[in-house]
């Protein structure tokens, strides 16, 4: 019951907390970019990538030779084209689906504190946990994404943060809630608590 708790509870607090960062704090307005005229921008784009989806520019259809040439007199660049027909910005769909990811990676965080527990048996050692695990998502994902496709190392740094905060947030949750200690590491350990 414990373990279904803290999934919960956990999921919660990096769900309210997404929230916070993403609305209240400012940072993903300072890391991206402005175009110079939206209306002018939002037409071009619906113009040359009518259908939501990933585009790359130049694209990889064509010559390679031609590719090749386009790449070096630039521009170059990743189109991810949400909606050419607009949608809320808050959209009530994205925010469930949201929802239920943490959920599931609250249950993903739980499973994995569970296969360590022999490891981390004490609340200090599996906050530590949860803060490495949180790290090395962030630092796998962010610096991946600036590397292999150039994303902006600024909106990368935002959202390493981000990833990072959350996933060490719901860890201090579930190493609050969830219970103590781990099982013996073998069968013979057995005979000795009883």
């Amino acid at each position: 019951m414990r373990w279904a708790i803290a999934t919960v509870l956990a999921t919660v607090v990096m769900f309210f907390w997404g929230w916070t960062f993403w609305s209240a704090t400012g940072l993903m307005e300072k890391a991206v970019l402005a175009a110079e005229d939206d209306l002018t921008a939002g037409e071009a784009l619906r113009e040359h990538f009518p259908d939501s989806g990933m585009y790359f520019v130049p694209g990889f259809a064509g010559d390679p030779a031609e590719r090749e040439t386009l790449h070096l007199d630039g521009p170059v660049a990743i189109v991810h084209m949400v909606d050419p027909d607009g949608r809320p910005m808050m959209d009530p769909g994205m925010l469930y689906s949201g929802f239920c990811h943490m959920m599931l990676t609250c249950i993903f965080l739980c499973m994995l504190l569970g296969m360590v527990a022999n490891s981390v048996q004490t609340w200090l050692p599996r906050v530590g946990f949860f803060l490495f695990v949180g790290f090395v998502m962030a630092f796998y994902h962010s610096l991946g994404e600036m590397i292999w496709w150039n994303l902006s190392w600024k909106w990368q740094l935002v959202e390493a943060v981000y990833d990072w905060s959350a996933i060490a947030l719901a860890g201090l949750v579930i190493a609050t809630i969830a219970p103590r200690g781990g099982r013996p590491a073998n069968l013979d350990d057995y005979a000795g608590e009883k």
